[in-house]
């Protein structure tokens, strides 16, 4: 899929580190998460839903392997915009902040406990591993806008992850988290197409406990997904 725009969408801060990440051929094997793609998708689907995050997410591959070394890691393009790193030494987690805003990037976990961090080359950017991200790397969208673009995961992929990751937040905020998740999946539901749906489905093996899972988050918020 892909998704022209006449314009970002994004304040001048997003926008411009989405450039800069596009300059360094990031999007090749990374993709922008979380919220912000609601944003690109409720103005493609003309869709009713308001944005409001300051976390601005990251998923990379990990073992990445591009063509060419980039002329700066990703830790170096964010101190020359302006974003302070902040390090978690006991986890190895690097977020980095300006502002109101965060970024932090994540990575595939495959099962099972595996370290706090890891470090993906070649950009040299610490990441979470956490699990189901590959799930966002099924045949994402690519969005091209002003003299740049960047890859966002699906809306079936997004619909899928969030509404199992729902269901496995934890912290002092996490009801809100996953009042987030399942909302968006309650505005993302109506566009998705139910043979995509079941394609990944098929593609990924979800085992019967994460079938369960998704039936969980759709009852709570009376979602009729779709394919499923």
């Amino acid at each position: 899929m892909e998704i022209a725009l006449d314009r970002s969408p994004f304040v001048q801060p997003v926008s411009e580190l989405l450039r800069e990440l596009n300059r360094i051929g990031f999007f090749t094997h990374g993709l922008l998460i979380g919220s912000w793609p609601m944003l690109v998708y409720t103005i493609h689907f003309t869709l009713p839903y308001g944005l409001t995050t300051d976390d601005i997410d990251f998923a990379v591959a990990n073992a990445v392997k591009v063509p060419a070394k980039p002329t700066e890691t990703i830790p170096q393009i964010l101190e020359r915009l302006g974003y302070t790193p902040i390090h978690d030494y006991s986890l190895g987690i690097e977020t980095f902040l300006q502002g109101t805003f965060e970024v932090e990037f994540i990575t595939h976990r495959r099962g099972g406990e595996g370290p706090p961090s890891v470090v993906i080359p070649p950009w040299q950017v610490s990441a979470q591993p956490l699990p189901f991200v590959d799930l966002l790397f099924i045949r994402p969208a690519t969005v091209v806008v002003d003299n740049f673009n960047f890859r966002i995961p699906s809306p079936e992929a997004l619909v899928l992850h969030k509404l199992i990751i729902a269901q496995r937040r934890t912290g002092r905020d996490r009801e809100a988290k996953k009042e987030k998740d399942l909302q968006q999946c309650s505005v993302l539901v109506d566009v998705i197409r139910a043979e995509e749906v079941q394609r990944i489905v098929q593609e990924h093996r979800l085992s019967k406990e994460v079938r369960n899972t998704i039936d969980t988050s759709c009852t709570e918020k009376r979602i009729i997904l779709p394919g499923w």
